[in-house]
């Protein structure tokens, strides 16, 4: 089920789409500045959503790092929250009704497998003028192979010199310049930090396993001291010394979480500045239901959920589980996503099940926005519920036929 959710959730976001009965925006044709290059462009068209997208350029621009986060980031559940959250940062210094979306093009792959290197590894090749040497805290110790505690005296180097960076993610944010034309109007870095690092010891073909939990504190602290020297790295570009910097740290949950991480805080690198003022403080946090967390932290929105999931057990003997995730933001619930796998005997009891979801036990979960995805227990998509709008008297249904 987790993957119906997830491709639900890309398709949104590269659409930027709805499921009401907005109207299309019209799109709009542009020219792209490319240095000294000028291409035709278009910028797609919008369709309103309870959540608000930016709008982006066709044709599509691949990232220069495209596809390396999957090497860095552990959980998919944090690659989905980690790229999807950033956006919801850039929306405080991006307005999305004059900013259009564009994957980053100045951090290429070598340049940012450097950057997650150690200070003290050597650098890969890399041809960008932002190629410098890794962001991650030097090892420490030397350790010769031929050391009869090789492993042992390895092991303990990493857990005493963890690498809290784990990835770097750009994104760039396009602005109309007049006369038909766009131009980069501002620049957002995702800068994502280890809850736990993992690693590995490798001596005669053999691979021996350690990870370390860190600290919170310590990890913010880090978190930090990275971001200014990222900072520091971009304004070295020409191309971007006069648009403002965002820079965004992530934490991650560990690799068999079954909720995402948050952002912890965010800075800018105002225009003409090389450096953050002041870091922001960013309150976001998920939640499973049912959890003795959440029914600690969030007893009411927990009783609700589980008042939920009561009626749904009631409806359907042979059903599996009912797992929620919300969404909170500065302690106020935002959102909700449930899952439901049951195992079906027909089309007929699908649509029975979903009808029954949809008007009768929607109700007494909390007044959010609210997606439900059914599917079987062979992680087939059955039928997905959603409410995006908490005006909404009745929630969009759909059922899959195949």
């Amino acid at each position: 089920m987790k993957r119906v959710g997830l491709l639900f959730l890309s398709l949104l976001l590269v659409l930027t789409g709805c499921l009401g009965d907005d109207e299309l925006e019209k799109e709009e044709k542009v020219v792209q500045e490319k240095g000294k290059k000028e291409e035709k462009a278009i910028i797609t068209g919008e369709i309103n959503t309870g959540e608000k997208y930016y709008r982006s350029i066709f044709p599509f621009e691949p990232g220069g790092a495209r596809g390396v986060i999957r090497y860095g980031v552990d959980n998919r559940l944090d690659i989905n929250e980690f790229e999807m959250g950033l956006m919801r940062v850039a929306q405080d210094t991006f307005n999305t009704d004059k900013y259009f979306f564009q994957e980053g093009q100045f951090l290429n792959e070598p340049t940012v497998t450097n950057w997650l290197r150690r200070e003290d590894e050597k650098s890969g090749k890399s041809k960008s003028d932002l190629d410098q040497t890794g962001l991650n805290p030097k090892l420490g110790a030397k350790v010769d192979e031929g050391d009869p505690d090789y492993v042992k005296k390895l092991q303990e180097a990493n857990k005493n010199s963890p690498k809290y960076l784990s990835y770097v993610l750009e994104h760039n944010y396009l602005v109309q310049s007049g006369d038909g034309k766009v131009k980069l109007g501002g620049v957002v870095i995702g800068l994502s930090f280890n809850s736990t690092y993992y690693f590995d010891v490798k001596k005669d073909s053999l691979i021996y396993p350690g990870e370390v939990k860190l600290d919170r504190g310590k990890v913010q602290k880090e978190a930090q001291k990275i971001g200014g020297q990222v900072a520091s790295r971009l304004r070295q570009d020409p191309k971007l010394q006069d648009v403002p910097i965002v820079i965004a740290l992530y934490q991650e949950e560990e690799r068999d979480s079954v909720t995402p991480g948050n952002f912890i805080s965010a800075g800018v690198v105002k225009k003409g500045s090389n450096s953050i003022s002041s870091w922001e403080d960013i309150d976001e946090d998920y939640l499973l239901f049912p959890s003795d967390i959440a029914s600690k932290k969030k007893r009411s929105d927990h009783e609700k959920f589980t008042a939920f999931k009561a009626k749904v057990q009631e409806y359907f003997p042979n059903f599996i589980g009912v797992i929620g995730k919300g969404f909170y933001k500065d302690g106020n619930l935002e959102r909700m996503t449930i899952e439901i796998p049951v195992q079906f005997r027909g089309k007929a009891e699908i649509i029975s099940f979903t009808q029954f979801v949809a008007t009768s036990a929607l109700g007494d979960l909390p007044n959010v926005p609210i997606e439900v995805y059914i599917g079987s227990a062979v992680d087939q998509p059955e039928a997905l519920i959603i409410k995006d709008d908490t005006t909404q008297e009745e929630p969009f249904v759909h059922i899959y036929r195949k």
